[in-house]
């Protein structure tokens, strides 16, 4: 669940093109490939058309510097209709596609980003690489995902919006006003006068929906090779990949 709330930021391609989309005469192959993953019908692309519902249907339009919003209503709608549609996502198929990305965008998936600045600080430039690592770490870990988001507490709540109310709820306490952006390393958040306030790890303690979320994790990343990019550029090493999906959390 934290990569959902990581990199809501990424901009939806919903255009009939790839040039359309990136707004560009011509696009690189790292933005061809992205443009055909994001693109692509099927269940694998699970966020992604969590993202693209709530912007077609409910008329948001997301940014990179994306501020999080205290109303989940739309949200929390969302999540309940992309948990109850069909997902046949395998590995065979999630793998051809996150391959896809990683071969076609090694060079975006070489360059260096500091995942604690503040989202706003962000170049165009810095916004292309963005994308090229969140579509990467999306679709590899779009089965734990989607199992961890759609699972249920034995309240009957889906844990996709169960396990978000603590964070919203201490972001309406330390910034009222609104206009927070919460870092990609979910670390730190940044306020509208560009204070920067650490996230309390008391806030992903390990109750029913954490600890589904760290078996699913820690299984899959047990099981399947983390791509290098991932390991190397946006956690630093495997081992605090795995950090991240112990209990309690350590973020």
């Amino acid at each position: 669940m934290k990569f959902d709330i990581l990199f809501i930021g990424l901009l939806t391609l919903t255009s009939a093109t790839c040039e359309k989309s990136f707004n560009l005469p011509v696009c690189s192959e790292c933005q061809k490939e992205i443009w055909k993953a994001w693109e692509s019908p099927s269940s694998c692309g699970f966020q992604i058309h969590l993202l693209n519902d709530i912007a077609k249907k409910y008329h948001y339009t997301f940014g990179f510097a994306h501020p999080v919003f205290y109303d989940m209503t739309l949200y929390n709608k969302a999540i309940k209709e992309a948990c109850a549609a069909e997902f046949s996502c395998t590995y065979e198929e999630d793998l051809k596609i996150w391959s896809g990305i990683e071969n076609k965008c090694a060079t975006e998936l070489s360059t260096y980003i500091d995942w604690s600045a503040n989202p706003n600080s962000f170049t165009s430039n810095d916004n292309e690489i963005l994308r090229a690592y969140g579509s990467l770490l999306l679709f590899y870990f779009v089965i734990p995902e989607h199992n961890s988001v759609c699972h249920k507490t034995t309240n009957g709540e889906l844990c996709g919006i169960e396990s978000v109310k603590p964070l919203i709820n201490w972001l309406e306490t330390v910034a009222p006003e609104g206009n927070a952006n919460i870092t990609y390393d979910h670390q730190f958040v940044y306020k509208s006068d560009g204070t920067r306030l650490p996230i309390p790890k008391e806030l992903f303690q390990c109750g029913e929906c954490t600890t589904n979320m760290v078996q699913e994790y820690g299984t899959w990343i047990d099981q399947h090779a983390v791509p290098d990019p991932i390991v190397k550029n946006i956690f630093g090493s495997l081992e605090i990949i795995k950090m991240h999906f112990t209990c309690p959390v350590n973020i």
